[in-house]
C-alpha cells in the first residue's frame, strides 16, 4: 500500500467490521483508480464473505478459481457480496451477467465492465 487515503463516512459505513487494509484499498482506488488497489480490496472483500477461510490467502489463488466450488462462497454471501460491490464502488451489475459468474476474474471483470469512469493511476 502506498499510504493512508481519506476514507469516507459512507466507505467507513459500508465497511464496518472490516480490515483496515481493505479500508485503505477500497480508499485508494476511489482517490487514485489505482487497479492494483482495486485488486486488493476485490479480494479482501470476497475473503471477508468465505467461510471457512481458505488455507492461503486469495492473492496465491489463480483468477481462474471458482467462488463456489473452489472457495466454497455459498448463494446468501454472494448476494451480500453483490449488495457491497454496487455500494463501493457505484457499479449497478445486471442479474443476468452475475449468474454468468464462476470465478475469481469473471467476477472481477464485470466489476470493471460496469465501474463509473474512475481516474487513472
Amino acid at each position: 500500500m502506498s499510504g493512508d487515503y481519506p476514507v469516507s463516512e459512507q466507505l467507513r459505513t459500508t465497511l464496518r467490521g472490516f480490515p483496515q487494509e481493505t479500508v485503505q484499498a477500497c480508499a485508494e482506488f476511489q482517490a487514485t483508480g489505482n487497479w492494483a488497489a482495486f485488486d486488493r480490496a476485490v479480494l479482501d472483500l470476497i475473503y471477508h464473505h468465505l467461510s471457512p477461510k481458505p488455507p492461503r490467502p486469495l492473492n496465491t489463488y489463480p483468477g481462474s478459481t471458482a467462488l463456489v466450488a473452489d472457495l466454497g462462497l455459498d448463494s446468501i454471501a454472494m448476494v451480500e457480496l453483490v449488495f457491497v460491490f454496487e455500494d463501493l464502488f457505484k457499479a449497478k451489475l445486471p442479474q443476468e451477467e452475475l449468474l454468468k459468474v464462476v470465478t475469481i476474474d469473471d467476477l472481477r471483470n464485470l466489476l470493471r465492465k460496469h465501474l463509473p469512469t474512475v481516474q487513472t493511476a
